[in-house]
């Protein structure tokens, strides 16, 4: 008698444990400080989308401008009809002077978006002054 494909599947998937995606809420906060330094700061990004009909859905990254270091995403579709305006506060892991926003090109080569712009704390200092980082 030959079992079927179902029935073999059933018994391996039993002897397999479970696996947790590669990081966990445990692993988040257990790496906290390492992913946000301990004292998130806040970005402004604003601009407006081009006006039209939304296609799709784009990624666009913020990086620090001194150091080419990704440090949040935002997702925006590629144009609007209406309230085309964008005006979003994010927080990032690490405070930096300038950021810019954009995307990766198919060669990986970041380019910068030309409607969309990031202040960084409202132009404020970080708490205790930039000399106490």
């Amino acid at each position: 008698m030959v079992k079927s494909g179902r029935a073999d599947k059933s018994a391996i998937s039993q002897s397999i444990p479970s696996i947790a995606p590669p990081i966990t809420a445990l692993g988040v906060a257990k790496y906290a400080g390492l992913l946000s330094a301990g004292i998130p700061n806040e970005i402004l990004v604003t601009g407006s989308l081009p006006r039209g009909e939304t296609t799709q859905n784009v990624t666009y990254f913020v990086v620090d401008q001194a150091t080419k270091t990704i440090v949040s995403q935002v997702i925006l579709p590629d144009a609007a009809d209406r309230f085309n305006a964008v005006e979003m506060r994010v927080k990032v892991g690490r405070y930096a002077s300038a950021y810019d926003i954009g995307t990766f090109d198919a060669n990986g080569e970041f380019a910068v978006c030309p409607f969309l712009s990031v202040r960084s704390s409202l132009n404020l200092s970080p708490p205790g002054g930039p000399s106490s980082r």
